[in-house]
């Protein structure tokens, strides 16, 4: 109060002075004019809007000069730090190798980083305010703009959407991406924008061939493998049955026996061969071939001995490394219930079952004949085949319940343990 305004702000006064004189001497107004001042006694520059008005005596000559003025800086400073923020921002998502952009409700394109117009050739301008469906990305093809368009829609709706979609880039050629859009909301709740967001996956698709063609290979070679070592192992049963020709009575038995054996286990390498699941091995088909097999072997005997095999034909499995040793078993137990279970001329059964029990494998071979006699070389050890049976059932480390002796009829148990079940 008291002093001038060049007393006051002497260096803004010689750019106030004008302005000032036009009031003053001409009576015209300043207007929303900007002026940058050091504040007095704080020695810090400031930024404000100012007008000069005049103000009039009685007679009409200026009196004096009216001053609005607004102090700018501090909405000038954080006008600065947002425009900063945002070009960092900007410079983030440019950074990125991923496709980011912004769209409004409607599906209009209002931002969209380097990457995506890069990879396509194009410039901003080309793409910025028009409906994301319409762009040079996805104008290709009607089918995939009417995809997006309704993807849009229900995003606004409030879902969201990721899909592996192919897209036009530069050169008219084609690109795959893992694309992503989601919604954004304000405090409020409410959908404000779209985000659209997208990785080239074109590399990882053709990795994932690559690998897919190698997995064919790798089947076509292992099925290759089992069917060559099937049809070697048939070669040996051929031979034992040519052998077994010119055999006495008893070797040739023990031919046949061993024909069966491999026999048994041919058919586990057949069905591997028609599987592409090595790893595991059906048990049920399995089963149903078997005795199928046995049948053909055991001719005339078959006209009045039923051979039934009660399994699923899938969801029993058993791990490859025990398909050979359960095969064998199941083969032993079956055809030493056709040969000993029945008198000559004896009618009778033999079933098979098998199912799935607490984790458990469970198959049964039991014969309505005239049961295990208490000096059967099954039960003291004297046979081959129960020696082989116990060997292979402690290999398979399983359990193998008997009949006891002296009964009629018989039933053979093994039970698979924990582990060696696939559910």
């Amino acid at each position: 109060i008291g002093h001038t305004v060049e007393e006051v702000l002497p260096e803004a006064f010689p750019s106030l002075k004008p302005l000032l004189d036009q009031v003053i001497l001409e009576g015209r107004p300043a207007g929303n004019f900007r002026i940058t001042v050091v504040m007095p006694g704080e020695g810090q520059t400031a930024e404000w809007e100012a007008t000069y008005l005049p103000i009039r005596a009685s007679g009409g000559e200026v009196g004096g000069v009216y001053v609005q003025a607004v102090n700018l800086t501090a909405k000038l400073l954080a006008e600065r730090a947002l425009a900063d923020s945002e070009k960092q921002l900007r410079r983030v998502l440019d950074s990125l190798f991923a496709f980011v952009g912004v769209m409004s409700p409607d599906g209009t394109l209002l931002q969209a980083n380097r990457a995506p117009l890069d990879a396509a050739g194009i410039d901003a301008n080309d793409v910025i305010g028009k409906p994301f469906w319409d762009t040079y990305w996805w104008s290709y093809s009607e089918k995939v703009q009417d995809w997006l368009r309704r993807a849009c829609q229900r995003v606004a709706a409030g879902e969201i959407v990721r899909e592996d979609v192919v897209v036009r880039m530069a050169g008219d050629s084609r690109m795959a991406l893992d694309f992503m859009l989601v919604p954004m909301r304000d405090d409020d709740g409410v959908i404000t924008h779209l985000i659209p967001s997208a990785i080239d996956i074109s590399d990882r698709q053709a990795a994932q061939l690559r690998i897919e063609s190698a997995l064919r290979e790798r089947t076509v070679l292992l099925q290759e493998v089992h069917h060559r070592v099937k049809n070697n192992l048939q070669i040996i049963a051929s031979l034992l049955r040519l052998q077994s020709r010119a055999a006495a009575p008893e070797v040739a038995l023990a031919l046949h026996d061993s024909e069966n054996r491999v026999m048994a286990m041919a058919l586990t390498h057949q069905l591997l061969y028609e599987r592409t699941d090595f790893s595991a091995l059906e048990l049920g088909p399995y089963l149903k071939r078997l005795a199928g097999s046995l049948r053909d072997a055991h001719g005339a005997l078959m006209n009045r001995i039923q051979l039934r095999v009660d399994a699923p034909d899938d969801g029993l499995q058993i791990e490859l490394t025990q398909a050979v040793p359960v095969a064998l078993v199941v083969n032993e137990l079956i055809t030493n219930a056709l040969k000993h279970a029945f008198a000559p001329h004896q009618a009778g059964s033999v079933e098979v079952t098998a199912s799935l029990r607490e984790g458990q494998i469970t198959v049964s071979v039991r014969d309505d004949g005239c049961g295990l006699p208490a000096d059967s070389p099954l039960s003291n050890g004297a046979s081959l085949g129960f020696s082989l049976v116990t060997l292979l059932t402690q290999q398979l480390n399983a359990s193998l319940l008997w009949p006891q002796p002296g009964r009629p009829g018989a039933m053979f148990v093994l039970k698979l343990p924990k582990g060696s079940a696939h559910p």
